[in-house]
């Protein structure tokens, strides 16, 4: 994917304050019943590894969701090493199966 690409589709994102490698402290942003996902990697079928950071999934799912139908497409969720060091050069379909939460899916 082009660099111009990925900074269209980050911009998408900042829209919504969901901005790439960013942090949320455990402390603030994960009250009892949320779903956190430390270093997620968020991935679409056509175009691999989208964006990466802290994300909680509880309050911002449906800005996920959001995102993906700006982008027209379904986006996934990933543990760190799931989109991650060895695992970079994997398959879309590999990727989507490692997938903790997915825009398509309740």
């Amino acid at each position: 994917m082009k660099y111009e690409e990925l900074e269209t589709i980050h911009k998408v994102f900042e829209k919504y304050k969901l901005f790439a490698g960013r942090l949320i402290s455990p402390y603030k942003e994960e009250p009892k019943g949320c779903i956190c996902v430390w270093n997620a990697n968020v991935i679409s079928p056509s175009k691999g590894k989208i964006w990466y950071g802290d994300i909680n999934i509880t309050k911002e799912g449906d800005i996920l969701k959001k995102i993906a139908e700006e982008l027209g497409e379904p986006l996934y969720v990933l543990r760190e090493s799931g989109c991650r060091f060895d695992t970079e050069k994997d398959s879309i379909k590999v990727f989507i199966s490692r997938a903790v939460w997915a825009t398509n899916k309740e």
